[in-house]
């Protein structure tokens, strides 16, 4: 019976840290804040202004937390701050974009899982394996 409580394996949280803000930070910079960084000039006008502040402003934050902001999550610097940042851009856009629409056409499914996973990683910190544990940012 031991064996399907998986006892042989060790538990790591920090381990675990690591590889989602790596894999969620990774996949995010790649599949969609690259694509906004590179493609600044033609998007920055016509970004959609959802939460009333303008389509730059917008666009702005949305780039930051995409590119930027996801590198941060991955090396673990202001982890949490970065973290809440993209769940909140990620959580807008399914909510907003996406009118909270699981699966069919404008499925939000994916900005949903985002959305928590970066929350998973603000709740918990960077952990072990970041610069803010190396610096005393509280992680």
């Amino acid at each position: 019976m031991s064996f399907l409580k998986l006892n042989f394996i060790p538990l790591n949280k920090d381990l675990g840290l690591l590889l989602a803000r790596i894999v969620l930070g990774a996949t995010m910079i790649y599949a969609h804040g690259w694509n906004k960084l590179i493609n600044f000039d033609t998007k920055f006008h016509t970004f959609p202004d959802i939460i009333g502040i303008g389509n730059e402003a917008s666009y702005l934050l949305v780039t930051y937390f995409e590119t930027f902001g996801s590198l941060f999550v991955i090396l673990g610097l202001y982890a949490r701050l970065n973290a809440v940042g993209m769940a909140i851009v990620m959580f807008v856009g399914f909510f907003f974009v996406h009118n909270l629409h699981v699966t069919g056409s404008n499925s939000g499914e994916l900005a949903l899982i985002y959305g928590i996973g970066f929350l998973v990683i603000f709740l918990n910190g960077a952990g072990k394996y970041s610069i803010d544990r190396k610096t005393g940012v509280r992680s």
